[in-house]
C-alpha cells in the first residue's frame, strides 16, 4: 500500500463495508421483497422483524426520508453529494489522520453516501427498507444502510470534534495560554 493512503487505512475499510453492506443489503430486499411493500395496506406483506420494526421495499426518489420526492432532485442530490464529498475531503485534515474515532466517521459517511450516489446515477430511486412504527403508531420514514452509515458517521464526527475542541481548549489554558472560553 503507498505511503499516502497508509495513514487512512480505517478510513477506507469502513467506508469499502459501508458500501459493500448498503450495496448487499439492497439487492437482498430488491430479490426476497416485492416492490411497494410498505406495512399492512400495500402490495405485498412486510416481514416482521420484531415489534415495531419492519423489512418494506420502497423506492425513494428525494432526499433522506423523502424529502422532496415529488420533484425532479436526482441531478441535484448528485451534485449536493459530490460538494458535500469534496468539502469534507479537503477540510477532514485534522481529526481524520490524528485519531482513528476521525477515520470511522469519515468512513461511514463517505460509505453512506456513496451507495445512495449509486442508487441515483444507476436507478430511478434510492432502496429504503428498514421501517420502524414508534409510539402512538408514528410511522418513521423508511430508510436504508447508507442512511444509517451518514447519520452515525455524522454523529460521530460532531461528538469527536466537540471533544477535540474542548481538548486543544484546556491544553491552551495548563500551558498558560489565553483561556479559549473568554470571547467565544
Amino acid at each position: 500500500m503507498s505511503s499516502r493512503l497508509r495513514p487512512y487505512l480505517t478510513f477506507w475499510v469502513v467506508g469499502l463495508l459501508a458500501v459493500a453492506t448498503d450495496i448487499g443489503t439492497k439487492l437482498l430486499v430488491i430479490r426476497k421483497i416485492p416492490f411497494g411493500t410498505y406495512f399492512e395496506s400495500s402490495i405485498g406483506e412486510p416481514i416482521h422483524v420484531f415489534p415495531g420494526f419492519d423489512l418494506v421495499h420502497i423506492g425513494n426518489k428525494g432526499a433522506a426520508w423523502g424529502i422532496g420526492s415529488e420533484h425532479a432532485v436526482r441531478p441535484f442530490l448528485v451534485f449536493l453529494a459530490a460538494a458535500i464529498l469534496v468539502l469534507i475531503w479537503r477540510w477532514r485534515q485534522p481529526l481524520l489522520r490524528e485519531l482513528q474515532g476521525g477515520q470511522v466517521a469519515f468512513g461511514l459517511f463517505v460509505g453512506g453516501t456513496l451507495g445512495n450516489v449509486r442508487d441515483r446515477i444507476f436507478g430511478e430511486h434510492v432502496t429504503d427498507f428498514l421501517a420502524f412504527t414508534l409510539p402512538f403508531n408514528y410511522r418513521f420514514p423508511a430508510f436504508n444502510v447508507a442512511d444509517s452509515c451518514i447519520c452515525v458517521g455524522v454523529s460521530l464526527y460532531l461528538i469527536m470534534s466537540y471533544r477535540h475542541d474542548s481538548a486543544r481548549r484546556e491544553a491552551i489554558v495548563s500551558q498558560g495560554g489565553e483561556d479559549a472560553s473568554k470571547g467565544s
